[in-house]
């Protein structure tokens, strides 16, 4: 492979010239790209927190985790933060309150997102900064719980309550939050990972695209790709595109998550539920109107079936707009039927999936508990979507699951290949991927969908962004795909 300026020219036969590097038979792949993932909530990840098996257990190591964060013991205005609980997987089996956090600190505010990254719990400090008291009525699309005495416990419900406390976190660490997601590029390289889709951009209480472009000028490495929620769209805004990064489309829910049995179902979950709708219809009607005058891709969260159904209807007879990358990607769909897969085969806009088989693998006990075994025959229909033809990506919504390496790419090529999760189950076998398919997906075909147009090949004319491996992952065990790693990138 022949390199000049960051670019391939040449492959195969062709003459070395220059300065050679031989690699001595070592194994190379396109680098990787995440096209879904949240690197500010990676970035903040990085140095709080884990709270997830098989670190934490129980709720006396979570707050002995939080303690142990490099955060404790500062200033009153020093945010400690923490990730991945699962209610299900502590063995108390109940969230945390403001009460158990306030065991940590209560001189500095406490921010623990679940797992899902759609709710958190926060202590009583974090509260008080950002002013939620019994009498503040309910975000739109949000729950601040409550105890019977109307005082809230701390758990903030969904994406909408949860802000509340980020933009309070976020409106005094603005340069705290360049320098970790300067810092953050280390752990990206690590993991293979060249280029990035940011899926939670945000206009308040500053503009992510601001946040990029000064991490880039202080040394960030991965090219990314900027998403805004659409529901934080009050105002023209301004697209940047250029080689490090652009804004590309616009991120939308339509439901939660099935480990919080949120997610919009047709039928119910096992205990009754059905989930929440987020997004109307008649809204997301009106999202893509606007993303199609401003030449942007709609990017939908929908992990239950009636989420996802609702998409569909909406969208697969709409002409495509854009031309470098799918019109409209279904993040997640994590229940799909052969119906489904049909009509989003057949869509005439060209629906493209981006999918995370590391949910399986680190929420088993989740999809067991909650979902019917009909249900539990639908989820993450990898070798489905494969056999349709349909565009799909593997990636990893780090870190909004409950396990200490959320994006790394060998552990959901691991699952997507063996079906197995984390406690060596199998669910669906009758899904699983090639490892070729696996690893297109977290390259070629995650480049089309992410509209990263110069990186998912190495061929000629495209970036010479690769990494090596520490070993030849075309012929492990395929037991051995979760312990394989990047010498370099």
């Amino acid at each position: 492979m022949v390199v000049q300026d960051g670019k391939i020219i040449a492959l195969g036969s062709a003459q070395p010239r220059g300065e050679v590097i031989d690699l001595k038979g070592q194994t190379v792949l396109p680098g990787l790209i995440d096209n879904h993932t949240h690197p500010k909530y990676i970035a903040d990840a990085l140095h709080g927190a884990a709270c997830t098996p098989p670190l934490v257990n129980n709720m006396a190591e979570l707050k002995e985790a939080l303690r142990h964060t490099p955060e404790y013991g500062k200033g009153r205005d020093v945010w400690i933060e923490g990730w991945g609980f699962d209610e299900s997987k502590l063995a108390e089996h109940r969230s945390p309150t403001r009460d158990d956090l306030d065991e940590v600190s209560t001189t500095q505010p406490i921010f623990l997102y679940r797992s899902d990254c759609h709710s958190s719990v926060d202590n009583s400090r974090a509260l008080e900064l950002a002013g939620i008291d019994e009498n503040t009525p309910d975000p739109v699309g949000g729950t601040i719980e409550r105890d019977a005495n109307g005082r809230p416990t701390g758990f903030m419900r969904e994406v909408a309550a949860s802000q509340l406390l980020i933009k309070a976190k976020s409106a005094i660490s603005y340069e705290n939050d360049v320098k970790n997601l300067v810092n953050s590029s280390t752990h990206y390289l690590q993991n293979g990972i060249i280029a990035i889709g940011e899926m939670m951009g945000r206009l308040n209480p500053y503009d992510s695209a601001k946040l990029y472009q000064d991490a880039y000028q202080r040394g960030f490495k991965p090219k990314a790709t900027l998403h805004y929620v659409a529901s934080e769209i009050t105002k023209p805004f301004e697209i940047i595109r250029n080689a490090h990064m652009q804004v590309s489309g616009l991120k939308v829910f339509m439901d939660g998550s099935i480990s919080g049995e949120t997610a919009l179902m047709k039928n119910t979950f096992v205990s009754g539920k059905k989930g929440v709708s987020l997004t109307s219809p008649e809204k997301l009607a009106e999202i893509i109107a606007y993303a199609k005058g401003h030449h942007l891709q709609v990017a939908v969260h929908a992990m239950g079936d009636k989420a996802i159904q609702t998409v569909i209807d909406v969208c697969q007879d709409l002409d495509p707009w854009l031309k470098d990358m799918p019109s409209v990607r279904i993040e997640h769909a994590s229940l799909l039927s052969d119906e489904m897969l049909k009509q989003i085969k057949a869509s005439k806009v060209g629906i493209a999936i981006s999918t995370q088989p590391i949910f399986f693998f680190a929420e088993e006990d989740s999809y067991r508990t909650f979902l019917n075994p009909n249900q539990l025959k639908m989820v993450y229909r990898l070798k489905g979507l494969h056999d349709q033809h349909i565009l799909f990506s593997l990636s990893s919504d780090a870190p909004c699951t409950p396990w200490a390496e959320p994006d790394s790419p060998f552990y959901s090529i691991y699952a997507a290949v063996t079906r197995k999760t984390s406690s060596v189950q199998t669910i669906n076998p009758e899904e699983k991927l090639t490892l070729p398919q696996a690893l297109l997906a977290y390259t070629r075909d995650a480049a089309k969908i992410g509209g990263f147009i110069n990186n998912g090949t190495l061929t000629v004319g495209k970036d010479a962004d690769f990494v090596v491996l520490d070993r030849d992952i075309f012929t492990v065990d395929a037991e051995a795909l979760k312990e394989v790693k990047v010498q370099e990138t």
